[in-house]
């Protein structure tokens, strides 16, 4: 490609641009949205409703806390080391904000679902002062099929759905985006593969429950093309009243997760996750081209872009260079998601809007 400047095209480029350079504080964003944990169920019983949404809350963000430590941090290193316990003033320093959504209270019982945000920096603080390494590096989603076995109770299959929809699966390393309940298929990548795309997801995982007694298990097989890999199978024990069957099945999900985060997290932890950095030519016939490629490239430093850089500008377009974490397929769908098509030239990789 041959770059022809043009004065007055610049002149908007470069303001177009100026809104792009705080991109690595926007991957930094990206990052810092791990630190944010979701869908912690809270149901607390006391002398009265004051007191009971007291006890929910400390409660809520101590299992809150407790699931991050675990999200970022390496499993062998968490065990052989005592896990931060910090008090309950620390902690409350550590929580930077509470949200609470299906609130519902009584006069001595309080019941909702959390979402506690974090001060990323106090928590890396604390993390590595125990000497535990911190991964925080995301990659791109994968889809997540919950089913449920032939003969499960329907509302149990109900209930396994919901714990998944409502658990922030979505704000971990490998985020998880949940398939609508139309993904009825056994493990099939041609049935998954229109949702996937949707989801930006390189691979579909389906998570089959099955309850026999007081004990549920989930056996997860990940699909993508023609590939099909058993991730194995995760079990916990389940109450037959609603609420113990529930935590039960949270239990069954934070599992069957920790299975996929965890597999990422050693692949960063060895090196193998580390960022590779892309130069791609960014064409464009006109402004609003250029501000949904910029849009994707924003967008796709919420998982696995980072360190826009912006290396010339011309009539036709401009160069740009990124790091990005993950493999190029990850890349490709991300980006195709957002409505831009990254692909490879003679002259080394072209950003275009779809459809140019």
């Amino acid at each position: 490609m041959t770059f022809k400047p043009y004065s007055g095209l610049i002149a908007l480029l470069i303001a177009a641009f100026c809104a792009l350079t705080p991109a690595p504080a926007t991957a930094q964003s990206g990052r810092d949205n791990v630190y944010t944990v979701s869908g912690v169920q809270v149901d607390q019983t006391a002398t009265n409703a004051a007191s009971a949404q007291e006890s929910a809350f400390a409660g809520g963000r101590r299992a809150a806390f407790d699931r991050l430590v675990r999200r970022l941090t390496i499993p062998e290193e968490l065990s052989a080391r005592a896990a931060p316990a910090p008090d309950a003033t620390a902690l409350d320093r550590l929580v930077l904000s509470v949200d609470v959504a299906d609130e519902r209270r009584s006069s001595t019982r309080y019941t909702g679902r959390l979402t506690v945000r974090f001060d990323p920096g106090g928590v890396r603080t604390l993390l590595r002062g125990q000497g535990l390494t911190v991964v925080d590096t995301r990659t791109a989603p994968i889809l997540l099929a919950p089913q449920a076995a032939p003969g499960t109770a329907p509302e149990i299959a109900v209930m396994w759905r919901d714990v998944w929809t409502q658990g922030g699966f979505g704000e971990e390393l490998a985020p998880l985006a949940i398939a609508p309940d139309t993904l009825r298929s056994g493990a099939d990548w041609r049935a998954a593969q229109p949702f996937a795309q949707a989801a930006a997801a390189a691979s579909a995982v389906y998570a089959t429950l099955r309850v026999q007694g007081g004990t549920a298990s989930v056996t997860l097989v990940e699909v993508a093309g023609e590939q099909r890999r058993e991730r194995g199978e995760v079990s916990a024990r389940v109450g037959e009243d609603p609420a113990s069957l529930r935590a039960g099945l949270n239990a069954l999900a934070e599992a069957a997760s920790a299975r996929v985060q965890n597999e990422w997290k050693a692949r960063v932890a060895t090196g193998s996750g580390q960022r590779a950095r892309v130069s791609a030519s960014a064409l464009y016939a006109d402004e609003r081209q250029w501000e949904r490629i910029k849009q994707a490239l924003e967008g796709a430093a919420q998982t696995l872009i980072s360190e826009i850089r912006i290396e010339a500008v011309a009539r036709e377009g401009a160069l740009v260079s990124f790091s990005f974490v993950g493999d190029r397929a990850q890349l490709v769908a991300e980006l195709s998601r957002r409505g831009v098509r990254l692909e490879d030239s003679p002259s080394g990789p072209l950003l275009r809007v779809q459809g140019n």
